[in-house]
């Protein structure tokens, strides 16, 4: 007899066969057992039936929806899947088991009372998948995506799929194809061995020209001249020919200078040397750093000097569009924009926030260019919000009677709230992912639903009302 329903559990104590027991809580795996003054469980397989008393429970409890493939489970009006179904449920949803059965159980969810396969119910709290995430979310022919979940370490089952539905594969990782060139592709993970649920990752969209990307190694980074002077440009080259980069300039103190492949020399580079430094991106890895310059000499005196750089809102949301202005008006910069964790986000006078800076605050930096000299740093703005965010509340079908031919149309609500919509048929085959189906004839004898899951600023998810079979005409 052990303290919980595993064999991780420790041993209370130990019975010899023949041993009358009380049960408490019968189950399929393990059952809660009573012996004199002691209570524990046992693996069910260890108990005989005529020793079993009572049969089933003789009070309430708390159970867990589970399921092997992470889908909702259906409550119905009786015992027995010829009766109508109450709603469906999300894997790890609480209920309360009012009557214990082989098969069938009686619940009580929220309210409702309804009957559940035992199957789909279990006493241990389910370890529950939260999230999973893609390695890339641009790839090209020949790299491989991995996903991450959350949490870590546990058993899955992966499904990738493409945005027009197509199964691609179903091992940890995914190589991509020449035939994937311009599609999107994602992954469906799903607990096993004990975890459960099941969540879908963001897309990572699929570059190139339908052939599988060429991979290179840096070699050599080289500048187009020495003999920098105050006011010349300096430009960086890769090699070999077709590598792509992230350049960075710095003295030979290590100050950071700037990033792209020319800088031009400002004063502050005085009686210093200058280097680039390239970091393979895309399908190119490596790095390689260039000679230095000469010692900066002297050139033209700048007739600007950069005095400061100012956003136009330090309250951004999700998607705001931000837009650094640099003085005086006649000044000329390159413009860098950078989170409060340094990671760099983007050069230009404008950026759009994205959903991966919620939390963080957001800066500018401005290095003159041309006739411009100095560099300035904006103030930050506030951390990041996500703006509006939605609950999934429901998903309702447009036709719930629905003939060969007719398309349907899934309609998620609070209005505003986004999600992945995903289309089922009562045998469980994927129909189609968006918003409408339109009915084929292979659907005939078949009824039909949609599962709605929260996307960017909507969390939560919903299933909609089961159609009558699908007829005809």
């Amino acid at each position: 007899m052990r303290s919980g329903p595993s064999t991780d559990y420790g041993v209370v104590a130990s019975y010899s066969v023949g041993t009358q027991v009380k049960v408490l809580i019968s189950g399929v795996d393990w059952s809660k057992i009573r012996v004199g003054t002691r209570t524990g469980y046992m693996m069910s397989k260890f108990l005989s039936v005529t020793n079993i008393t009572p049969s089933t429970p003789s009070s309430s409890y708390t159970a867990y929806v589970t399921a092997s493939n992470g889908k909702p489970v259906r409550m119905r009006t009786g015992a027995g899947t010829n009766y109508s179904v109450i709603s469906t449920y999300s894997v790890g949803t609480q209920v309360t088991v009012l009557e214990y059965g082989k098969t069938w159980c009686r619940i009580r969810v929220n309210g409702y009372t309804g009957y559940m396969m035992t199957k789909f119910l279990t006493t241990t709290q389910p370890t529950i998948i939260s999230s999973a995430a893609l390695n890339k979310n641009t790839v090209w022919p020949g790299e491989t995506l991995t996903v991450t979940t959350n949490p870590a370490n546990i058993s899955v089952s992966y499904e990738w799929l493409n945005d027009a539905g197509a199964r691609l594969g179903t091992g940890s990782t995914y190589t991509v194809k020449t035939s994937d060139t311009g599609r999107r592709i994602r992954v469906r993970v799903t607990g096993k061995n004990g975890a459960t649920g099941s969540v879908v990752s963001g897309w990572a969209a699929v570059q190139g020209n339908g052939t599988v990307s060429t991979f290179y190694q840096l070699k050599a980074l080289t500048l187009n001249t020495t003999n920098a002077v105050v006011g010349t440009t300096l430009t960086a080259t890769i090699a070999p020919s077709g590598a792509t980069a992230n350049i960075y300039w710095y003295l030979d103190n290590g100050t950071y200078l700037g990033y792209g492949s020319s800088y031009t020399v400002q004063p502050s580079a005085l009686g210093r040397r200058i280097f680039a430094y390239a970091e393979g991106t895309n399908s190119t890895t490596g790095t390689a750093t260039s000679a230095y310059t000469d010692t900066v000499t002297a050139g033209a005196t700048p007739s600007v000097v950069l005095s400061s750089v100012t956003l136009n809102n330090y309250s951004p949301t999700v998607g705001t569009a931000l837009t650094a202005t640099i003085a005086p008006a006649n000044a000329t910069a390159t413009i860098l924009w950078y989170r409060d964790d340094n990671v760099y986000l983007g050069t230009g006078t404008t950026y759009t926030v994205a959903a991966t800076d919620a939390g963080h605050g957001i800066y500018a930096w401005a290095q003159g260019t041309g006739s411009t000299s100095g560099n300035v740093t904006s103030p930050y703005t506030q951390q990041v919000t996500a703006g509006m965010s939605y609950r999934i509340d429901s998903v309702t079908l447009n036709i719930l009677n629905p003939v060969v031919g007719q398309t349907l149309v899934a309609s998620v609500a609070p209005y505003g709230a986004t999600a992945t919509i995903t289309w089922y048929r009562d045998d469980d085959k994927i129909l189609n992912y968006g918003a409408t189906y339109t009915v084929q004839a292979d659907d005939i004898g078949h009824s039909m639903y949609v599962w709605a899951e929260g996307t960017g600023n909507t969390t939560g998810s919903a299933t909609s009302k089961i159609t009558s079979e699908v007829k005809a005409n």
